[in-house]
């Protein structure tokens, strides 16, 4: 059992109005023996409830981790542990984010975590140290395109589009150098169908569970789609003692047979946020 002794965890609860119980008791129950504050959020839209409760907690000198857990998961016992133990600038556990099964963390086809939700994710109090602000924005629309070997994640700013706040969040990480990490255990999600009739002594809600992850089922259609225009092209890059050249694979690959140059690590992803600011 890990020790809490130099932890306080700041429990970023961005609900708008309600909760499911069943969450409350699950969040409570993982907090037991651990040192923590609750920042809740009432009422605000996103990415308002998000950035209000973070700011604020922030601002307790304390604090040493920061805890976002949507009002809809599903936890286990120790998924708060877990996380911890982990000892991670960011880690986060997957769950469905479609009844269908897509998950909340996309992995490139080099297993690296481009983005993940922000149901369920603990990040270090030192990463916002680097971060601008605001930390979440829904003002950035991000589009994914296939690439053939690698895919290009790119940045619309000036839209506005429902849940991106959690995609420009991990990017903000991806530039800063702080991976993402996630922990085995898979959680779930509550999705509320039908409320219960008021007036009658049987007044529960009709309520929905998602647990089912599809592995790669989000990259899948990506790599699914048309090859973007201009990402055909023949020539490659290599590093040589004087500088990454672009040129053709047939004389690349002589270069490095001759040792005259190396292929630089595989980039399976390419984030381009040029035309935002974030």
């Amino acid at each position: 059992m890990m020790s809490y002794d130099s932890i306080k965890v700041a429990v970023i609860l961005p609900s708008r109005g309600l909760m499911f119980s069943q969450t409350a008791e699950e969040i409570l129950n993982n907090l037991k023996g651990v040192p923590h504050k609750i920042f809740f959020s009432h009422r605000k839209p996103i990415p308002e409830c998000f950035e209000w409760p973070t700011t604020n907690a922030l601002a307790d000198r304390t604090i040493t981790h920061l805890w976002f857990v949507e009002d809809d998961m599903i936890l286990r016992p120790n998924t708060l542990q877990k996380l911890l133990e982990e000892n991670a600038n960011a880690v986060t556990a997957d769950y469905p984010v479609t009844k269908d099964g897509k998950g909340s963390v996309f992995y490139d086809k080099g297993k690296n975590v481009v983005f993940c939700g922000t149901g369920c994710l603990l990040v270090k109090r030192s990463v916002f140290d680097n971060l601008k602000t605001p930390y979440f924005t829904n003002k950035v629309v991000w589009n994914i395109l296939n690439y053939g070997e690698s895919i290009k994640v790119v940045g619309n700013e000036g839209e506005s589009g429902y849940g991106t706040h959690d995609v420009t969040f991990s990017i903000k990480l991806w530039n800063n150098g702080v991976k993402i990490k996630v922990v085995k255990q898979k959680l779930g999600q509550r999705k509320l169908i039908e409320l219960g009739k008021a007036g009658s002594n049987n007044g529960a809600h009709n309520i929905e569970v998602w647990r089912k992850i599809v592995k790669e089922k989000r990259l899948d259609e990506i790599l699914s789609q048309p090859v973007a225009l201009g990402a055909k092209t023949k020539l490659v890059t290599v590093d040589t003692p004087t500088g990454g050249i672009n040129t053709t694979r047939t004389h690349a690959d002589s270069l490095v047979a001759q040792g005259l140059a190396t292929y630089p690590p595989r980039r399976y992803t390419i984030i381009d946020d040029s035309d935002v600011s974030i």
